[in-house]
């Protein structure tokens, strides 16, 4: 099967229903959104989470386990339906649209060049392709097949 560009692939979450959404905690601001299908996004850069235009949570939030506005505000969107997704370029910004008036808008970051340990901006998985996207600091795509079904990691 041909591997899909990220813009493609990122399609396959329309219609997805949202069974994980978790942060904060030992995790801090790092976000991790599991579908039904078994598709995931990990977020370690800057998002926010509004309902109805108002902003609930962002990542500079309080990470407080459970109870903090990151934790409360990511649990939010479980049981919901992904309807529909924008992603911006050239910085691969991404933009959720979520049942029920709810958004998450994923603003990728550069960091400095003598970063020790640069991090990656988002991870994209699906299960259906078997293939992995890693959008970097650099504002570039890493793409693999996986072999395997499963979770974002490999």
């Amino acid at each position: 099967m041909k591997t899909l560009q990220i813009e493609q692939s990122i399609q396959k979450l329309i219609g997805n229903n949202i069974e994980y959404s978790r942060a904060g905690g030992a995790v801090g601001s790092i976000l991790l959104i599991n579908t039904e299908n078994n598709n995931s996004i990990w977020i370690w850069c800057y998002w926010e989470i509004l309902h109805l235009g108002r902003l609930l949570a962002t990542a500079d939030d309080d990470t407080t386990a459970n109870v903090g506005k990151i934790a409360v505000a990511a649990k939010q969107l479980e049981g919901r339906k992904i309807t529909g997704i924008e992603l911006t370029q050239p910085c691969y910004d991404l933009h959720l649209y979520i049942d029920d008036e709810y958004e998450l808008i994923i603003k990728c970051e550069g960091q400095p060049e003598e970063e020790k340990y640069p991090l990656n901006n988002w991870e994209l998985s699906i299960k259906e392709l078997m293939v992995h996207y890693s959008v970097t600091c650099k504002f570039t795509v890493m793409q693999e097949r996986t072999g395997i079904t499963g979770t974002g990691s490999n």
